[in-house]
């Protein structure tokens, strides 16, 4: 699984479907990118989950033809409790009159079935769009960093980093490792001689900001991640 997904971990989602067989297929898929998932037949056991658990639930993904309460009924109790919830719609075929009812409700998109590994991923692109997530990389367990705010999440500790410290990151991230060319170029203007003690006094500040070893060095190459 691509690291990036992995952010979505901590999230929890509501997958309602009347198809026994299809719910069990979908389930499994979605327990390899999610937290928890509860699992409802129908509309009227989706709200009810809802309404026990709506402070847990990050996501609903929902069939649109069930039993009872329907998908689109769904969506409308939900939008009464939560206007910002991701909601995305499942259905067998494309409804033009489903498609417009969904814009009124927000929801965040619409997947036809069959659900694909390729809708799958596209849906778990939305999500990190739709969460702010994809400026975010794990770097080690537990090890978050935040590209667009400059920071790194150690457990509950943010540091916050410098520009140089956050480019130098990115190449760690971006490169099996980074050489001290490498990091001449990207991290030191090219009007500035730059010298091993420059490269040397960067490292030992950086080590002594993240409390964690997070890149070693391979002598005489350059550094590279500890993953």
């Amino acid at each position: 699984m691509d690291n990036k997904y992995s952010l979505l971990k901590d999230k929890t989602v509501l997958y309602a479907e009347d198809d026994l067989k299809l719910q069990l297929e979908v389930e499994e898929m979605l327990n390899n990118f999610f937290k928890k998932v509860f699992i409802a037949s129908d509309g009227d056991e989706a709200l009810d989950i809802f309404i026990e658990n709506q402070n847990k639930i990050d996501l609903i993904i929902t069939d649109i033809t069930m039993p009872n309460t329907d998908g689109m009924a769904l969506s409308e109790y939900i939008r009464n409790y939560d206007k910002n919830l991701p909601i995305v719609i499942m259905s067998a075929y494309t409804n033009t009159d489903y498609l417009l009812h969904s814009i009124d409700l927000n929801i965040l998109t619409y997947i036809t079935k069959p659900f694909t590994t390729k809708k799958v991923f596209l849906l778990l692109d939305k999500l990190l769009d739709f969460f702010n997530l994809n400026n975010q990389y794990i770097l080690k367990e537990n090890i978050i960093f935040n590209s667009e705010v400059g920071s790194i999440k150690v457990e509950e500790q943010i540091i916050s980093l410098t520009t140089k410290e956050v480019n130098f990151i990115k190449l760690l991230i971006e490169n099996n490792i980074v050489t001290y060319t490498m990091m001449y170029e990207h991290l030191w203007d090219y009007d500035k001689e730059v010298t091993s003690n420059a490269v040397k006094s960067f490292i030992k500040k950086i080590k002594k900001k993240i409390p964690i070893e997070l890149f070693k060095n391979k002598q005489g190459v350059g550094y590279y991640l500890d993953k």
